[in-house]
């Protein structure tokens, strides 16, 4: 009972004192830039793009491991009234679940953002994002040493506790700045900056007084292979700043071609697959996988746990998957793809 009590009040220290907070990651930030950066939407290969992945860690420290979910959809709109810029738009949506707790939290997001095209090759957007923001706990999942009753806890009878507030719903905002190019067939770059929380709204459940930190984000990417080569070289660094909260994370995925595209009918998608090696400094070494047949990407990803964690958690930290689907519409037979 002393650990469970324990725990339970390591988690609202971590979940309710403010220098405690740190926003959502995903170790395979790569995947889908347009949850990072509003700057971001509609920019990929493809017209539409759905995206969803899933992550859970600490399973082996907790019986209730922290689980996040989200999903996403963005594209391109008035490309042709717009002559060669865009307007991209998409929607986001954001679940974590946490501890004991079940310390819960949603976000629905709306990226929006107007591209600039610079030359035939580049794009440079700013973008905004509108957002709704909730957290929660579920009360009647926690049990405290007042619910005893000799064989087992009875969540039933009043724990005496004041809890504070339950539920906190708030707007939020964020901005970001994107810059795409792609120069030649087999090189292609692009980089962002983005804030979050710009409204920098209360959360505290104890006291509204808490304010949400702000956080900078900062993005970059680059994808290159040799001519006539099979290999393709994905280099990418994710930086992250929240507060006292600091992460870097930065690796390369290695894509080896299995099967080229058709080049005359395009009835015939490529397939690839990719290895991926990360480094969150201080943290974690992170592998992954990805398997690309057309406009469908499917990857999976393991964080192995460097830091003094490791003590409880025998370097096992997370699970993570996503799915990627990016169709491209075609307009008769042998006519070019849209991009």
């Amino acid at each position: 009972m002393k650990k469970v009590i324990h725990f339970l009040v390591l988690f609202f220290v971590c979940a309710s004192i403010s220098h405690a907070q740190q926003d959502k990651h995903y170790s395979m930030f790569f995947a889908s830039p347009s949850q990072l950066n509003a700057g971001a939407a509609g920019h990929f290969e493809g017209d539409v793009q759905l995206f969803t992945n899933f992550r859970s860690q600490w399973f082996s420290i907790s019986q209730n491991p922290f689980r996040s979910f989200s999903g996403s959809v963005d594209g391109r709109l008035f490309e042709e009234r717009l002559y060669g810029s865009f307007i991209g738009a998409g929607m986001n949506i954001y679940n974590d679940q946490s501890g004991d707790g079940q310390f819960r939290v949603n976000i629905i997001s709306f990226p929006v953002n107007y591209s600039i095209q610079l030359n035939k090759t580049s794009h440079l957007a700013l973008g905004i994002q509108p957002a709704y923001y909730s957290q929660t706990f579920n009360e009647s999942a926690l049990y405290f040493d007042s619910q005893w009753q000799g064989d087992g806890f009875n969540t039933a009878v009043s724990s005496g506790e004041n809890l504070g507030i339950l539920n906190v719903n708030k707007f939020d905002l964020s901005s970001g700045l994107y810059y795409s190019n792609k120069p030649k067939k087999n090189l292609s770059y692009k980089f962002g900056v983005a804030g979050n929380h710009l409204t920098k709204q209360r959360i505290g459940f104890y006291s509204l007084n808490e304010k949400l930190y702000r956080n900078v984000t900062l993005f970059g990417q680059l994808d290159y292979s040799r001519p006539n080569s099979l290999l393709t070289f994905h280099p990418a660094i994710f930086a992250f700043f929240q507060g006292p909260n600091r992460e870097l994370t930065f690796g390369s995925n290695f894509e080896f071609q299995l099967k080229p595209p058709s080049i005359h009918t395009m009835y015939f998608d490529g397939q690839s697959i990719s290895i991926g090696t990360y480094y969150r400094t201080g943290d974690a070494f992170i592998a992954n996988l990805i398997y690309n047949a057309g406009s469908l990407s499917v990857g999976i990803g393991y964080d192995m746990n460097l830091s003094g964690l490791t003590v409880a958690s025998n370097g096992k930290g997370a699970f993570e998957m996503f799915l990627s689907f990016k169709p491209e519409f075609r307009r008769g037979f042998g006519s070019p793809r849209i991009n």
